[in-house]
């Protein structure tokens, strides 16, 4: 099993180098660089001098379009749909959200020079991170909007359906939505390939109630109750999704190498062992049907005092269901971020050296 963290700590080399080195002592093979558009507009010569880093440590060079276009994952910001306003996603109620729309010609033009960027940095995976539309939650968004209907997405849908796109967020728009994403991805992957680099898809886990795991649903009930606003069910599937339910769907992306998911149980107040192994499963029969790794992720963010050996359970769910790649988010447990770091960082970066090296060493 390849081990792994994701990095967006420091730019300056002789920092970036010593974290390297604590990176490999901790067992892990390869590190997810997030390549902001920061790094795009500013620090594209820095970041093939961070790639060669990781090479000279031992570790394999992967990027993450980590909040590039308001579209991959991302507690960070992006700069493009500032640039490019055409491109901004449409609200269910009218609003335009400063997130570029995955269906719009231009996000796609920019996201396939993100990608020859990465190759010019001497890239060895893309890590396509939780594709998703506009996530309302995330934003603490509580209207039941949801994106994208832009002209763009309104004539596709038409095209496709035949019939106009509804306002409410029913089955089509959902099939819509996801299968927007899919065929950007299946685009993306394609480019990635012709650059020599292979590609590996996370998605966030989503239909939570469906899989057994109705307590996030029932928790935005209640602070929807709080409010005294009386959502209906369609408004509340529309802020519960996210992302692409349909693993193996999103699996049989031709150019897809590695596909997987994030099952982090402690943001959505779910039991470690049932949690991991409910999508875990999920994710291993849609990667073997479609002849890609595995990669699962622990969430080494937000992790609460006295709970951190949890993460223990999660690496051995992983093991037991044969996964290619594990991988945690973040690199010495997100301390320098302060709106998600650990209680104690210092030990969820403990427990994941001893378990990554434990891993290397019955590899």
């Amino acid at each position: 099993m390849q081990t792994g963290v994701s990095y967006f700590s420091a730019r300056t080399l002789r920092h970036v180098r010593k974290d390297l080195r604590d990176i490999a002592d901790h067992g892990c093979t390869y590190v997810v660089h997030c390549y902001t558009e920061t790094d795009l507009a500013y620090y594209s010569e820095t970041m093939r001098d961070v790639a060669d880093a990781t090479r000279e440590a031992g570790l394999e060079v992967w990027f993450d379009p980590w909040g590039v276009a308001g579209i991959f994952s991302g507690e960070t910001l992006t700069r493009f749909p500032l640039d490019h306003p055409e491109t901004w996603q449409v609200l269910s109620d009218g609003r335009r959200i400063g997130a570029a729309c995955p269906n719009h010609p231009d996000t796609r033009k920019f996201l396939r020079e993100w990608i020859d960027a990465c190759a010019a940095a001497g890239g060895e995976v893309l890590f396509w991170d939780e594709p998703h539309f506009y996530a309302a939650l995330l934003r603490r968004d509580f209207s039941g909007a949801w994106a994208c209907r832009c002209v763009v997405c309104l004539s596709l849908f038409h095209h496709r359906n035949r019939y106009p796109m509804p306002a409410e967020f029913t089955p089509e728009v959902r099939a819509f939505r996801e299968s927007s994403l899919t065929e950007l991805l299946t685009d993306l992957c394609r480019h990635g390939h012709e650059k020599g680099m292979r590609n590996a898809l996370c998605l966030l886990p989503t239909d939570l109630t469906s899989h057994g795991f109705p307590q996030p649903e029932e928790r935005l009930c209640r602070a929807l109750e709080k409010r005294g606003v009386q959502a209906e069910s369609a408004a509340i599937e529309a802020m519960m999704h996210v992302g692409v339910g349909d693993f193996g769907e999103a699996a049989a992306i031709p150019d897809l190498d590695m596909f997987g998911c994030d099952p982090y149980w402690y943001i959505f107040g779910t039991d470690a062992e049932k949690f991991t192994r409910v999508y875990g499963e999920e994710a291993k029969a849609a990667a073997e049907k479609h002849g890609c790794g595995l990669q699962l992720w622990l969430q080494a963010f937000s992790v609460p005092q006295g709970r951190e050996d949890e993460l223990r359970i999660g690496v051995r769910v992983a093991e037991e269901l044969g996964a290619t790649h594990l991988a945690a988010w973040s690199f010495e447990a997100t301390a320098s971020m302060s709106q998600i770091r650990c209680a104690r960082p210092e030990v969820v970066w403990s427990i994941l050296g001893e378990e990554f090296r434990r891993l290397q060493d019955t590899s």
